[in-house]
Formats: structure tokens, sequence, C-alpha cells
């Protein structure tokens, strides 16, 4: 078993640095720790080093975890989804990242109203233009925003992007995935977004520098 409780503690301080190196106040960048390849025995240790939201890639998993969950974690529903999970997603998740297909909106605000609830979400947007990425095509995102603005059981709380797999210690590679974040941080202001759902083990202190709000890490936390 990783030092959970170590590993915690070393990403908030690469937290840290990111945001004092570009000037952002620590407080501004949410911490979700992605658990898809980890059991429930992580989770109390988690909650022991201050973790309060855990991102879950597939819908039956989050099940698996959220049964066993100590009071006090919220859930977030990361990876792709298909419209037959959205009964089950709605009562099990308190944000949906993903939300990328426009003919999934009515059928997502339907089973949030079933339940007489709102549900926040982030619209995933391909900023990379990589064909294995999912997302929306970034002119696709005004008719899609327009769309979920029809639903009042769905509220957006901003975008999500994922940069390309590169070596961020490559400048290259670097400039590749700062474009890739730089793109959904333009999106975000020109429809007035503020929610910056971005970056990952390998490139967060990137996707902070360009504004991330949100920071989904596995690899470093449980490595």
């Amino acid at each position: 078993m990783p030092d959970i409780l170590v590993n915690v503690s070393a990403v908030r301080a690469a937290i840290a640095d990111a945001c004092h190196r570009c000037g952002r106040d620590q407080a501004e960048v949410t911490l979700i720790a992605v658990t898809k390849n980890q059991g429930p025995e992580v989770l109390p240790l988690l909650a022991a080093a201050g973790i309060t939201d855990v991102g879950e890639n597939r819908c039956e998993h989050q099940q698996i975890m959220q049964a066993a969950a100590p009071p006090g974690l919220r859930f977030h529903a990361i990876g792709r989804v298909q419209g037959r999970q959205f009964p089950t997603l709605v009562t099990i998740s308190d944000c949906l990242h993903s939300l990328a297909d426009p003919g999934h909106v009515e059928r997502l605000a339907r089973a949030c109203a079933a339940l007489g609830r709102q549900l926040p979400v982030y619209v995933q947007v391909n900023t990379s233009g990589e064909a294995s990425k999912a997302g929306l095509a970034p002119e696709a995102l005004p008719a899609m925003l327009d769309r979920i603005s029809k639903q009042a059981s769905l509220q957006v709380l901003g975008l999500m992007t994922m940069a390309p797999i590169e070596d961020p210690q490559n400048q290259h590679d670097q400039d590749q995935i700062r474009r890739c974040f730089a793109a959904l941080r333009e999106l975000g202001q020109r429809h007035g977004l503020k929610g910056l759902s971005m970056g990952m083990s390998q490139d967060f202190p990137i996707a902070i520098a360009e504004g991330a709000t949100v920071v989904r890490v596995g690899t470093r936390l449980f490595a």
C-alpha cells in the first residue's frame, strides 16, 4: 500500500508551488483524487489526508466505491458515460465532468428531474484535436451550452478537457499541453464560465498556470 498521506501532501505542495509561481491562491484549485484503479480501502486514507473529492471513470466502480465511502466524500463522474447509465449515475454523483454528447442533454436532465435534483456538470471539449479524445469540437460548444440552458435540472459549472499524453519535461510537448489548456481557458472566458476541469498527474502544474480550478490526480497519489 502506498503512503497516501505522504503522496497527498506532496501533490498539495506541488499545487501550492504552481499557484505561487503564477500568482494564484491555492484555495482556487480543487484536488480530485482519481481512484479508478483503487479499491474502497483507500477511501478512509484519502479522507484522513483531507481529500474531500473523489473521481471515478466507470459508473460500476463508482457504485462500489460510494457504497463503502466514509461520510463527507463527494464523487465526481469523470469518464465517458452511456445514456443507459444516467438513472444510476445521477443517484451516486455530485458532479459530472464529461458531458459531451448533445443527444445526452435531455436524457440526463430527465433522469435528474425524476429525482427532483439539479446536477452540476462540466462540458467536455476536445481542445487537443486528437481523434482518440472524447469531447465536443470547440465550434460546437455554443449550441451545446444553449441546449443545456433549457434544462432546469442541469447546472453548468464550466468546461473540461484532456491534454495530449506527452512528456511535460520536453519543451515542445509542454507547449502542446499548454496550448490545449489555454484554448479551454479562452473558451471559458468567451462564454462566461469560470470552472476549468483540466490537468492530471503528469501535467497539472501547467493546467494551474493556465487557470485550472479543478485538477484530477490519480497516479501521483497511489504510486
